[in-house]
């Protein structure tokens, strides 16, 4: 009997034992699992067919809870190639592989190695030039996100899309010694103040300059879009709000709160009707095929008048009666409902408003899915007829065509190139 009970009872610690040591294994195991991550691929010259680039160093960058930081560095063989490995293949993490070429940034999409440990991605880079004159903007939004009528400004936010033409980067120099830099200019209402840098300025320098700033932000051949935001003051009740083509511009929208009345301050400007972004209703102010150096403005009326009056003193203050207890306790209760009721409101809020972000969003990828079929065609169609009024614009200017032969075929191209714009517009609202 008792040699059955020490058999038990060596067993029970064997089994103990076992249980320890697979428990002691399981972090390495673990560990061991998330560490057999790989990431490859090319750098690739785009303004030279793809041509594979040697030699040049690329970082790879990760990012996990809501951070990121440089892990380490390869240089690209003969063939252009390049691997990091030993990688995290846990889900919440991503990776993202950058490099600084001829000035310009260039980042590949972020992917994470958690369904699939080993992954190609190749980053494509394009050379640099100072030339901007294949540089134009397809279509400049204006919107008035808000009133201040304490500072007396108007917040407006700015999304401008960029169309490069040329197979190579356009960066640009800050140096002003010569005037205004032969960099990426935007234009800025007079007076524009607290200005926000939103999309496409990472990592690049930013100068102020006459009736605007300048960066060298680089623009990519094809499509690139850039966003800030900015204070405008006014006085009165009223403000001309100011677009100014730096570059040869398609299309250009103001959109203005439903409650602010509107009117065009120019010839060129025509009301577009009202569009709804995000539950609120906004009057659609257009101008369309601005050349270079050309004004547009819109009309603010019965904005509210800048509160002026200087604050109470203090022997204003003092001439309250003072509080007793009970009054202050019942204030202090009081204050402390109304926080639980806006905390709760708050939540509630949030919960709400993420759900019907969740709809919209997928509402978006939808008829973005659907519009995608027939982008293509229209982008080449555009593509084409912006070419054809920057030459027809160049041949003016060195005087290869006469005046009135410009304008028919300016006038033309400009028909054409709206009736595409509307028919983009139409198919957008759909």
């Amino acid at each position: 009997m008792m040699n059955k009970c020490l058999l038990k009872g060596s067993s029970f610690l064997i089994l103990l034992l076992l249980v320890g040591v697979l428990a002691a294994l399981a972090p390495l195991s673990s560990a061991f699992a998330q560490t057999t991550g790989r990431i490859y691929g090319q750098l690739l010259d785009g303004s030279n067919k793809n041509a594979p680039l040697a030699g040049q160093t690329v970082t790879l960058q990760k990012a996990q809870n809501g951070s990121s930081q440089d892990v380490t560095t390869a240089i690209t063989d003969p063939n252009g190639r390049f691997s990091f490995s030993g990688l995290d293949t846990d889900k919440a993490i991503s990776y993202a592989v950058y490099i600084r070429y001829q000035n310009a940034h260039y980042y590949t999409e972020p992917v994470s190695l958690g369904t699939k440990p080993e992954q190609q991605v190749n980053l494509t880079v394009y050379e640099a030039s100072s030339d901007a004159s294949k540089v134009a903007i397809v279509q400049t939004t204006l919107l008035v996100k808000s009133v201040d009528e304490k500072t007396g400004m108007v917040r407006v936010s700015e999304i401008v899309a960029f169309k490069n033409l040329n197979t190579k980067a356009f960066v640009g120099s800050l140096d002003a010694s010569k005037g205004r830099p032969n960099a990426l200019f935007f234009s800025l209402p007079q007076g524009a103040t607290n200005i926000s840098l939103v999309k496409g300025f990472a990592g690049y320098r930013s100068i102020q300059s006459d009736q605007g700033f300048a960066t060298d932000a680089a623009v990519l051949p094809g499509d690139n879009e850039f966003s800030l935001s900015y204070d405008v003051p006014y006085t009165g009740d009223t403000l001309d709000l100011t677009y100014h083509a730096i570059y040869p511009t398609v299309q250009v929208s103001f959109m203005v709160p439903t409650d602010l009345h509107t009117t065009a301050g120019s010839q060129d400007v025509a009301s577009d009707g009202v569009v709804t972004v995000e539950e609120h209703p906004y009057n659609v102010f257009k101008a369309q095929a601005l050349t270079k150096e050309k004004s547009v403005k819109v009309r603010l009326e019965g904005l509210p008048v800048v509160n002026t009056q200087a604050p109470s003193t203090a022997s204003q203050n003092a001439q309250g009666t003072q509080l007793d207890s009970s009054t202050i306790w019942l204030i202090v209760i009081i204050a402390l409902m109304l926080v639980i009721i806006l905390l709760t409101w708050i939540v509630y809020r949030s919960r709400r408003e993420a759900a019907r972000k969740a709809t919209r969003n997928a509402d978006k990828k939808a008829a973005s899915q659907k519009r995608q079929e027939k982008q293509p065609e229209d982008d080449e169609r555009e593509q084409e007829l912006l070419t054809a009024l920057l030459k027809l614009d160049r041949e003016f200017e060195k005087g290869k065509l006469k005046k009135k032969q410009y304008e028919e075929q300016r006038a033309r191209l400009k028909a054409q190139l709206r009736s595409l714009l509307d028919k983009k517009t139409e198919g957008a609202r759909r």
